[in-house]
């Protein structure tokens, strides 16, 4: 318990300098999300096992958060869209050429008829483990580099949301799930959630918005921009709230489900009491996704 409370406090005050350094420059954040980008692939690669990903694919996966990171550097709404789309394309043609020259090559080298049912069954297999990796965890951590160079305030407001939304959900969670928790919500999963717990979260997210909205508008943060009409509806935000909540929780699902198939019990130790990166954003990274949604839809379009 006190490791986690150790590591709890260093983990805010990590976070909370990077953000509070975005202020200076938005590189600054940019370097914070590419720091959890490589350090979670690293961990997803590190699960899978370092002979299930080939090195032509390790290779290309570490090239695409120095690429998602320019693509929003760079550009911005449409753009961006296309451009991400564009280096998925990129990376699946290479996988696939990858796939197809090596299933040649082995074939070519005289392989004999049972060996080649074999191998017929673990075509695509390079193809599928790179998008999957792509897929999970390199394109919803990218929504912090898009999160962080929209308008000034709106990155700011998304920033911050995502983080509090993630952290209070998973607070609660917690505190509710070890005061209270009795009923299993999904044991075959993760044994350790609990409903209760679950309810928690929906609490800690609905709290943190609520806090995020009045600060915000003490800030004078909505009124500074130009499409925002004088009365910014706190049920936008506690949409966000209840939705980011449940995808942060879910977020959290997937995580555990992914740790139990590769039978694992953290991603990494370098957090005492809370495991590696991806334990600490397998929840945040899908709430950046919500709260991108959710500001672009009420502030940029």
């Amino acid at each position: 318990m006190k490791k986690r409370l150790i590591s709890s406090v260093f983990i805010v005050a990590f976070t909370l300098a990077f953000v509070l350094l975005k202020q200076v420059h938005a590189l600054f954040f940019d370097a914070f999300a590419l720091l959890i980008s490589y350090a979670s692939l690293r961990e997803i690669i590190k699960a899978q096992g370092e002979r299930a990903v080939e090195k032509s694919t390790q290779i290309a996966l570490y090239l695409v958060p120095a690429a998602q990171f320019s693509i929003y550097f760079f550009a911005s709404g449409y753009l961006a869209l296309v451009l991400h789309i564009a280096l998925a394309a990129v990376l699946f043609i290479y996988l696939l050429s990858q796939d197809m020259s090596v299933y040649a090559k082995d074939r070519r080298l005289g392989t004999t008829e049972p060996n080649a049912e074999v191998l017929n069954q673990h075509l695509f297999d390079r193809t599928k483990r790179g998008m999957m990796i792509f897929a999970y965890p390199l394109l919803p951590i990218s929504f912090l580099f898009a999160l962080n160079h929209l308008p000034y305030e709106v990155g700011y407001m998304g920033i911050i949301l995502t983080i509090v939304i993630a952290m209070l959900t998973d607070t609660c969670a917690y505190l509710f799930g070890m005061g209270f928790g009795h009923r299993k919500l999904i044991p075959e999963v993760s044994p350790k959630k609990t409903i209760e717990g679950c309810i928690g979260g929906f609490v800690g997210g609905l709290i943190g918005v609520v806090i995020c909205y009045l600060v915000f508008k003490f800030a004078g943060w909505f009124s500074v921009l130009e499409t925002v009409s004088s009365g910014v509806s706190i049920c936008a935000f506690l949409i966000l709230g209840v939705v980011g909540s449940y995808i942060n929780q879910l977020g959290d699902l997937v995580a555990s489900a992914y740790k139990r198939k590769f039978n694992i019990k953290d991603f990494s130790n370098i957090f005492p009491g809370h495991g590696g990166f991806m334990d600490r954003v397998d929840g945040q990274m899908f709430v950046a996704i919500v709260v991108y949604v959710g500001l672009a839809l009420l502030f940029v379009v």
